[in-house]
């Protein structure tokens, strides 16, 4: 964003009003005639008018409405309609300490534009060419002799500070810089380590302001990275730490207390392969301390809530349900347990953590496949009621009466015309549909969660509804559709 103090020394605009305000910040460029344009405001703009519709005596109503709208400045432009700016704008604009600037008739409203577009590019391509310079620098040093310790140094000097992998398992430190850990931040750097979700916490002291984010590493987990500047993280700075996280993952030693063996993929290959395997079956009750040929194990299909972020949170399924047997399959993970873990724990630590799992019943080694179908089912149901699900349990609500399979299926045809359109066509009106149906067809809120103006939203809507040939004021439409939407969210 930009200074309105650039504007007004730029362009010698004179400053009517506000002239201890000039440094609020300009997002974005507005102009409009409307009487009450604060509908098509997000905030922080810089609002040009040439006053064809006001009325000077409203004044103190419109300034209240755009004020209201969080609009930083008005820019009043001079000629044609007014030869100067009307006292009555200037009066309001003081009374409610809003920035009020002329623009003379030799500045135009596209210049006031093109002065904001040029800086915001201008910088936003110093900050690629920053953020593109020390990603490469990272992967180099990455990739070279002692390749932890070089990452943390580099990452340290790009930010102008110090940067720290802390490991709060075993315990050990990896250094970067001069690290300055007072009380608090050993606190949160704790916090993050000890969190079995991905966690970040910012914090600012006098002098610096520190960063601390987790780190996926070797099983058992527990690893923060942590980096102090003297000055604030901006979005280039926040990309760095979090490709630097990802590429320390990478670069964290094994412990010699790890698995016995290699804990990534183990799953997959032991459903694959012939689960009478004696190598598979030895593999298996070494890790769990299982033994006899009567052993029975359990199956664990779980997404994380809202299908994001399954990859990065592997590690922290794995060290959740304390099993080295842990494999992806597009967005879900599946884990396998032996029986004595009960279930009603791994529920519970599941959806503290903001998983949806589906559990199988206990199997010998022999019927995996079965125990994993059961928990892809019960997976289904998890993510239709929004709660985990143990296979053989009795469910409760609406999930217990419908027949999920059947439901997928008739989702996938109702919603076949929308999915025939172009890729991102059709996930931008499921999405809308999803949300403007969760929020009862309210349009603002359905906006507000989009991130989009309320008349897109209708627009979608009116697509959606030419495209499957139906009318979404009924009722019985928008519960048929919803309960299909719901079946999408399936595995």
């Amino acid at each position: 964003m930009l200074p309105l103090s650039v504007f007004v020394a730029r362009l010698g605009l004179p400053v009517r009003a506000g002239e201890d305000h000039l440094d609020v910040p300009i997002r974005w460029v507005h102009v409009s005639e409307l009487t009450d344009p604060s509908r098509y405001l997000q905030g922080d703009e810089l609002l040009l008018l040439a006053g064809t519709n006001l009325r000077p005596e409203l004044s103190t109503e419109y300034v209240a409405r755009v004020k209201a709208a969080r609009v930083a400045a008005i820019g009043f432009g001079v000629t044609p309609v007014f030869d100067r700016v009307p006292e009555e704008l200037v009066a309001a604009c003081r009374v409610h300490g809003l920035p009020l600037l002329e623009i003379p008739a030799a500045v135009t409203f596209e210049s006031c534009a093109e002065l904001l577009y040029g800086e915001l590019l201008s910088s936003e391509m110093s900050e690629i060419k920053r953020l593109t310079d020390a990603q490469r620098a990272l992967i180099k040093a990455a990739t070279g002799p002692s390749p932890l310790t070089r990452t943390l140094e580099l990452l340290a000097t790009h930010m102008g500070g110090w940067a720290l992998l802390s490991d709060r398992v075993r315990p050990r430190e990896w250094a970067g810089g001069e690290p300055r850990i007072d009380d608090e931040v050993r606190v949160a750097i704790d916090r993050v380590c000890a969190s079995t979700r991905p966690t970040s916490v910012t914090m600012s002291s006098v002098d610096q302001r520190v960063m601390v984010q987790s780190v996926v590493g070797p099983l058992p987990c527990g690893y923060a990275l942590a980096v102090g500047a003297p000055i604030v993280a901006g979005v280039t700075d926040r990309a760095l730490m979090t490709m630097a996280a990802s590429l320390l993952s990478l670069l964290i030693p094994v412990p010699a207390d790890n698995w016995p063996a290699h804990q990534v993929g183990r799953a997959a290959l032991a459903l694959a392969l012939d689960p009478h395997s004696p190598r598979w079956v030895r593999h298996a009750a070494d890790v769990f301390g299982v033994h006899g040929s009567g052993a029975r194990w359990r199956v664990v299909c779980a997404r994380a809530a809202g299908g994001t972020g399954t990859s990065a949170r592997l590690g922290e399924l794995a060290s959740m349900l304390a099993s080295p047997f842990v494999d992806q399959d597009g967005e879900v993970s599946i884990a396998l347990l032996p029986e004595s873990v009960p279930p009603a724990r791994i529920t519970d630590d599941l959806g503290r953590a903001g998983w949806l799992a589906g559990i199988s019943a206990a199997h010998p080694a022999a019927q995996l496949r079965a125990a994993y179908e059961e928990a892809v089912q019960a997976l289904r149901t998890a993510l239709f009621q929004g709660a985990c699900v143990i296979s053989g349990t009795e469910v409760d609500g609406l999930a217990a009466a419908l027949d999920m399979s059947r439901l997928r299926d008739y989702a996938d045809r109702r919603f076949r015309p929308l999915r025939e359109r172009r890729q991102q066509d059709a996930a931008d009106l499921l999405a809308t549909l999803r949300i403007w149906l969760r929020h009862n067809g309210h349009w603002d809120r359905a906006a507000e969660e989009l991130g989009v103006h309320r008349n897109t939203v209708r627009h979608r809507i009116g697509q959606i509804e030419s495209s499957l040939g139906c009318r979404l004021g009924d009722a019985e439409t928008r519960m048929e559709l919803y309960l299909a939407l719901r079946a999408l969210e399936e595995v």
